[in-house]
Order: structure tokens, then sequence, then C-alpha cells
């Protein structure tokens, strides 16, 4: 078990460090309850005038030996131009923060963007939506050197930092530029689809560590969507979705559902499952939902399946999500009602 952690912390280094590698960026396995880290042209798709949302992430604790992983993400996002708007166009307005923690060596990434989207009503009718986002800020990212054993200094028994592995910087930053489009298709009022597909790094930043003269750059990352929204019963929905992506070599699948109950008091339950994998079994997600008036909060738990299950013990991680979404009476009120999944 020891010998298996350790394996895990060097490869979460080798993965930091090695300049072919591709650094993985922050997901949620609540995808769909994080919207402006999903995909820019979700930025103001929502029935309302204000919506916050917050989704907190830790996993790997038991597999790094007590020092678990860390992601937290923030947004708030808005309609802009609304007297402007016609039928049910709209644009919105947003704004994201993050910070993600990794493990032993403290490795940091943090990062603020802002995000703009244009939301075309193609048919004048609400029932064709394309959407266009565009979202670009500012990453900065660090670690600790101090907290990290190198071989070297494993096998000489010499304190973290000791060694002989040196870095050229330990903290770097860049610009980042993100893009996506959208899809939203309302057959009826019981039937609503999306489809889309987002880019990441269009400006292709340098992340590294060990020297200057050479190029590590962050690969482009491509992830598509794919949701329903489908009424059974007047107290009956079920919200099927599923998100791929691709990253340099790695890429993730995530697909399930969500079944959702609406109570005469207009609350909705939420129970769901999905299962992820990358080139193999990674984790069975088990979600709970609470909706109430303007407020939707989400808990998941992943079950590890993957060939680290001996080293965490099949635990994976603890993710929660919260969005509220805060009327306006100045908000005009468009002619159709957005979906939500």
């Amino acid at each position: 078990m020891k010998k298996i952690k350790v394996l895990f912390l060097v490869f979460c280094v080798l993965a930091v460090f090695d300049k072919n590698a591709s650094s993985q960026d922050i997901h949620f396995s609540q995808f769909y309850n994080s919207p402006l880290t999903l995909n820019p042209a979700h930025t103001g798709f929502f029935n309302g005038k204000h919506r916050f949302a917050t989704n907190y992430k830790s996993q790997w604790k038991r597999a790094t030996g007590g020092s678990p992983f860390l992601t937290f993400s923030a947004s708030y996002d808005l309609h802009i131009l609304d007297k402007m708007m016609k039928a049910a166009d709209m644009t919105g307005f947003g704004i994201m923060v993050f910070n993600d923690k990794a493990g032993t060596g403290d490795l940091s990434t943090s990062g603020a963007f802002a995000s703009l989207a244009y939301h075309r009503d193609m048919l004048g009718n609400g029932t064709h939506l394309v959407s266009m986002g565009i979202q670009g800020g500012f990453v900065q990212m660090g670690f600790d050197r101090n907290s990290l054993r190198f071989g070297d200094e494993i096998l000489s028994n010499s304190p973290a930092g000791s060694g002989q592995e040196v870095f050229n910087q330990t903290n770097l930053s860049y610009i980042d530029v993100n893009a996506g489009l959208m899809w939203d298709y309302i057959y009826s009022k019981e039937m609503m689809f999306y489809l889309g597909v987002s880019t990441y790094h269009l400006t292709q930043p340098k992340v590294n560590f060990l020297t200057v003269e050479e190029d590590n750059i962050l690969s482009n990352r491509i992830a598509g969507q794919i949701g329903a929204s489908i009424k059974l019963t007047h107290e009956w929905e079920v919200l099927p979705s599923a998100l791929y992506m691709l990253q340099g070599a790695s890429n993730e699948t995530n697909f399930g559902l969500a079944v959702k109950y609406n109570t005469p008091s207009k609350a909705g339950i939420r129970l769901g499952a999905w299962y992820r994998y990358w080139e193999n079994a990674d984790a069975v997600i088990a979600m709970a939902g609470f909706e109430y008036m303007d407020i939707t909060f989400g808990m998941s738990y992943d079950i590890n399946v993957s060939n680290l299950n001996e080293a965490s013990n099949g635990q994976g991680s603890m993710e929660v999500a919260l969005i509220y979404v805060l009327q306006s009476r100045k908000a005009i009120v468009q002619d159709m009602k957005c979906p939500t999944f």
C-alpha cells in the first residue's frame, strides 16, 4: 500500500514537470453545475438577471497520504443590453475565479477570467438558439520546492530541497483565452436538448518551471457537451448529460443521468449517477441534488474504480455545487424560457 502511494506521488510530480507532459485543467464531476468552466457560451444563459455559482472539490486524500487535491471556483454572470435584444436574443457577461491546489508540493493554480456571450434566436420563436462565447483571463501557477522530495533525496535520506533537482523558477503566470459554441433546441415544454463545444488555451501559453530555453506549451483542450431535459409527467423528469474532453494525448468521457422529482411545493429533488473513464475505468459518480425557488444545490461523491483503487481504498472525491439566480425588477422578460439541466 505504501509503495503504491509513493508511486502515485512520483507520477503527479512527473506529470507537472516533464516538458512533454500536458497539465491537467480543473474540471468538476458536476460539470453541468459549473456553467462558466464548462463552456463560455453558457454565460448569461439562464432565467433571471443575475446568477452566482460556486463549486468545491476535494480528492485523493487517502492516495496522497493526507494531502488532498482541492479545487474551488466561483462565478457571477448576468444579462446585459436587454433593451437592445429582440425576441429571445440575449447577451451575457460574467466573471469567474478558481484555485486548484495539488498534493504535497502545494502546486497551486489560480485564475481570474471574464467572459462574454451572445445568444441568437435563429427562428424568432424561441425554439432554436445558437450561442457564441469568449473568455479571457490571467493564470498564475507556483509550488513549494521544499515540500517535494526527489529520488536522490529519498535514496540519501536527505531533507526535501537539498537535492540536485534545480528549477529555474517556482512561480509563473500567463494570459489565456477560451471560446465556445452551443445550440439549444426547445422541442416543447416537456423536451429540450443542448449541444456544445468549447476550446481552451487558444494563446498556447508556455508552462515550464525547469528552464526558460525549452518550450512546454499547454496543450489545447477541446470539450464536447450534450444533454437533455425530458419531462415524463408533471412530477418526474429525466436529465441525461455527457461530456467528452481531449487534451494532448489524454481524453476523458463522463456520461450519466439524473432523475428529478418535482414536489407540490415547487421544490425539486435529483438523484443520479455518472460514469467517468480515461483510457480505462476511472470512477462511478453518485449525485444528489435539491432545488427550491432560485437555489440549486448538488452534492456528489466519486467512487474510484481505477487501478489506484488499492491506494485510495475506493475513495475518490467529494464535491459540492451551489447556484443562486437572482431576479430583478428591471429585467426584461424574454419570449423564451431557458432550459435547465
